[in-house]
């Protein structure tokens, strides 16, 4: 079937002519999975998706989670999804890049744009200064891998 449906230097055609488009890995991916059983979700999926939430509408209006297993990341996204969008009615994109989940809200980045604005400007007039620029806390990134595997007290 795969050789189907990839084109070869005069294009993607199928076996009787037809234009035979091939799907993204993305999509094959995406099928495949669809055969393997869900995985369990972590104990930190409620706290880590809800520590994101906070960052994205109190502080910044976007997020990085760091370290986030592969297994766990789909839930992840879909859960800081459905609660911005639960406390805000405003879309929220998420994308995955190597173990990192980052979410943002335009409309809470443009709430806070003042801000980062100002934290830029005066990165930048420290520089002109000849002064090394005020190290800021990096409050808008979060690490799955801080929340520890067992929140609750065990036997």
């Amino acid at each position: 079937m795969w050789a189907v449906m990839v084109g070869g230097d005069g294009g993607a055609v199928g076996r009787y002519g037809d234009v035979a488009y091939v799907p993204t890995c993305r999509r094959c991916l995406t099928l495949i999975d669809r055969h393997f059983p869900k995985p369990e979700p972590d104990d930190r999926l409620a706290l880590v998706a809800q520590l994101a939430t906070d960052v994205v509408m109190d502080r910044r209006g976007y997020v990085e989670i760091h370290h986030v297993p592969g297994d766990q990341q789909d839930a992840l996204r879909k859960a800081v999804r459905a609660a911005i969008r639960r406390r805000t009615d405003h879309p929220v994109r998420t994308y995955s890049i190597n173990g990192v989940i980052y979410v943002e809200c335009q409309a809470m980045y443009d709430r806070y744009a003042r801000q980062n604005d100002r934290e830029a400007a005066d990165a930048v007039g420290a520089v002109l200064r000849g002064e090394p620029p005020r190290q800021r806390e990096r409050d808008w990134v979060i690490s799955w891998a801080t929340w520890g595997r067992h929140l609750t007290p065990g036997p």
